[in-house]
């Protein structure tokens, strides 16, 4: 780990009044905020491919669902890495610009249309230079499945993000999205899912 990236995440923990973690194992440094009783964490995730491997910024907040609602939306000129969610369809929700810069992948079409007409959501979404956000079953996106009803909301991009600001950005645009989430209703209050994360990466 290099002195660059434990500053980012130590800094960006006391401008947002989280905790930070430091590295232990392999495990990257993190920051962890509370919101709405789950946690909102930031680290960096080093995936590999045969050889090679690629550091990547990763957000990730476990919770459990009611509904199973499951997304995901993309820049519509990345490759996503999976081309399509278990019952997932491509979804177009009225607003033109939005629909052409952007994949949008769900299980049900009316409540990602719901989450979508969130004007300070779209916003959010349209400020970031790559968005990679989904809801999934998978620990930590590339680890194991998950146990029923356990889903991660999470974001993922290509190397560290080293701005503050614009960490700041996608902490605000997590928190509107679980305010979304729980006002239809798809995540359970006062969800236990966090307590397998009290070692994120395990």
């Amino acid at each position: 780990m290099s002195n660059r990236e434990f500053n980012i995440w130590e800094e960006f923990a006391k401008e947002t009044n989280g905790k930070f973690i430091e590295e232990f194992s392999w495990h990257s440094a993190k920051t962890e905020i509370d919101y709405k009783d789950l946690k909102i964490i930031f680290d960096n995730y080093t995936l590999w491919s045969g050889k090679y491997s690629t550091i990547m910024t990763r957000i990730i907040v476990p919770f459990n669902s009611v509904d199973n609602f499951r997304f995901k939306i993309y820049n519509s000129g990345l490759i996503s890495r999976i081309e399509k969610l278990f019952g997932g369809q491509d979804v177009k929700i009225g607003r033109e610009d939005f629909d052409e810069k952007f994949i949008i992948k769900a299980n049900n079409e009316l409540k990602i249309k719901t989450l979508l007409q969130n004007q300070k959501i779209r916003n959010l979404i349209e400020s970031q230079k790559k968005v990679h956000i989904e809801i999934s079953d998978q620990k930590g996106i590339w680890e194991e499945k998950l146990p029923e009803k356990e889903f991660e909301l999470s974001f993922y991009e290509d190397g560290k993000i080293e701005d503050i600001e614009r960490l700041k950005s996608m902490l605000n645009l997590f928190k509107e999205i679980i305010d979304a989430l729980f006002q239809m209703k798809s995540i359970e209050k006062k969800s236990t899912a966090n307590t397998r994360y009290k070692q994120f990466g395990d």
